[in-house]
């Protein structure tokens, strides 16, 4: 049978006779490979025509008419608005001459705003660009500063219309948006199966600068429960600003959890965003209540002398299976603020759990003195106790003792009054030492006497400076300090701008230990309120419980600071000029 010759055959053999005879006794190729890219070429080669061939044959003075031509990509480098910290945008460098490209230099323009950077900056020049070849030069720009921002990437190079190459840099840094929603979690404590339990959220925007943050859907993670409800469906989107900016907003939902069973429920609200979805835990208990019990039933300090303190201690204690809520105030036929109770906010109290308060008397009227702690719980067993408090006042060693109070203007008491105006008071001794809310009980003060200094809520009024032990002669100030000047704030509103919970926000305004900086509260006040008012206090001195000077001041506005009246002790007694 005869083999039949194809032109693939010929094509073949053609292949393998030039391939034996190309590398045969180590004689050079006839030939170049054949490639697709300079990677698959030798050192010092590039790839040309799907040809490996010597870099060198590109230098422009080996190439007829060679002209290197630079052309960034982009021309302008924008970064555009950013509300993020950092970003980069890709930059190319291209050659699209005939011939081999050198780059001297590139760094940024003397003067650029800070906040650009370029890697390739730093690296070893000279530096070739093949033609048709091309390096990367990303530009960097990290925040600053809120605002605009502008510079320059000079590029020096040997193309001859162009060799100094200046490629504009822009950026506009918004601020970095930051979605607050409080409080977070929520935990709607005990609610018995068949109530209602209700909390508010605020949700505002916490960021930086004026980047805002549009808020898109507001849902459970969780579709088919029925224990925890919107009050109203979410109408959105909604875009919040900073707080403080200009047409700052806080949103504000309401939550309702109605237990359909003995047990304890979770889930999430989900918050979604254009920058991602946040995500908010959201329990309740419905399983077991907490339940108060308190020891002793009654408490009696006995004989106290004029400015010594007496404390004893008030237990409460959780027995029940869900955290434990607890109120003090004082009633009683003659309320006095020799009575006091510490801590004034008392923290929620753990399942399993019990809490300490300090009741205490400090004297400074002779004679008995008898009040009613009350106390009001979660306990739906018995939301409401009373424990009888008693002292008795007796001489001290024969110094007198001094009371100061000091009450303001600042709308009703109640807890949820929307006035948030606040006055400080300092007792100051003869050279300069203090007791105020910063110092409540200076242990520096020696012979110039004992002084405590002490405030009840819910809006830390009166505020009650007790001066004992005095021995040594001198004139001891009464300054008053204005520290907040907004006549009303809606209360929600200030919770959201301070990212805390309205019940935080209670504390804080009581007077509690929690953990949110008084300037803070200060700031965010002052950027929140266009309108200030004035106020007025009144400091009234007693010695030993005769009140001998009552005297009104007012104060303009917020930072304003007067001293109110002079406290002066001579042989031995005190007296107001």
């Amino acid at each position: 049978m005869m083999l039949r010759r194809t032109p693939a055959f010929f094509s073949a053999v053609l292949v393998v006779s030039l391939g034996a005879f190309s590398s045969s006794c180590g004689k050079p190729k006839l030939t170049a490979a054949a490639c697709r890219e300079d990677s698959a070429c030798g050192a010092g080669e590039i790839c040309d025509n799907f040809q490996c061939v010597a870099s060198e044959s590109k230098a422009c003075t080996n190439v007829v008419d060679g002209n290197p031509i630079l052309q960034p990509d982009p021309y302008t480098v924008s970064f555009g608005n950013l509300d993020v910290a950092a970003a980069t945008q890709p930059v190319t460098l291209r050659n699209i001459g005939n011939c081999t490209l050198t780059l001297f230099e590139a760094q940024l323009a003397k003067g650029a705003d800070a906040g650009f950077s370029c890697e390739l900056c730093n690296t070893s020049f000279p530096l070739e660009i093949f033609p048709g070849r091309a390096v990367d030069m990303p530009i960097a720009f990290a925040q600053r500063q809120v605002g605009a921002a502008s510079g320059e990437v000079v590029v020096l190079s040997d193309d001859k219309e162009f060799p100094e190459l200046r490629i504009p840099l822009k950026a506009n840094y918004l601020g970095a948006p930051k979605l607050k929603v409080t409080p977070n979690p929520v935990d709607f404590g005990y609610v018995a199966q068949g109530r209602q339990g209700i909390r508010r959220l605020s949700v505002s925007n916490q960021g930086t600068g004026v980047a805002p943050i549009t808020i898109k859907t507001v849902a459970f993670s969780v579709d088919s429960q029925d224990d925890f409800v919107l009050a109203m469906p979410f109408s959105g989107p909604v875009t919040l600003t900073p707080v403080g900016q200009p047409g700052s907003s806080v949103v504000a939902l309401e939550l309702r959890y109605n237990p359909r069973s003995t047990a304890k429920h979770a889930l999430e609200l989900v918050l979604g965003t254009d920058k991602g979805e946040v995500r908010v835990p959201v329990m309740g208990n419905a399983e077991t209540p907490p339940k108060l019990s308190y020891a002793p039933a009654l408490i009696d300090l006995g004989n106290v002398p004029l400015g010594r303190t007496a404390t004893a201690t008030l237990a409460l204690t959780n027995g029940g299976g869900a955290p434990l809520n607890a109120v003090t105030s004082w009633g009683g036929a003659m309320p006095t603020t020799d009575l006091f109770v510490l801590p004034a906010v008392v923290p929620p109290i753990a399942a399993g759990a019990y809490t300490q308060l300090q009741v205490g008397f400090t004297p400074t009227a002779l004679g008995p003195v008898s009040g009613l702690l009350l106390i009001a719980s979660n306990d739906p067993s018995q939301p409401s106790v009373t424990v009888p408090v008693s002292a008795t006042a007796v001489p001290g060693i024969g110094n007198e003792v001094v009371k100061i109070e000091m009450t303001f203007d600042n709308g009703s008491d109640s807890t949820w009054d929307d006035d948030v105006r606040n006055v400080n008071m300092t007792l100051e001794h003869p050279f300069g030492y203090v007791c105020d809310k910063a110092h409540a009980s200076p242990t520096n003060w020696g012979a110039y006497g004992t002084p405590t200094w002490l405030a009840f809520p819910p809006k830390e009024e009166p505020e009650r400076i007790v001066l004992a032990d005095a021995m040594t002669d001198g004139t001891y100030r009464v300054q008053l300090q204005y520290v907040e000047s907004c006549k009303s704030v809606p209360t929600t509103l200030l919770a959201g701008l301070l990212g805390i919970s309205l019940d935080v926000l209670l504390e804080i305004l009581s007077g509690g230990a929690v953990p949110t900086e008084a300037s803070d509260l200060a700031e965010f006040i002052e950027r929140l309120c266009l309108n200030h008012a004035g106020t007025s206090a009144t400091v009234r001195v007693s010695v030993n419980g005769l009140l001998i000077k009552e005297k009104t001041v007012g104060l303009g506005r917020k930072g304003d600071a007067v001293y109110a009246l002079d406290v002066v002790r001579t042989n031995g007694r005190f007296s107001v000029p």
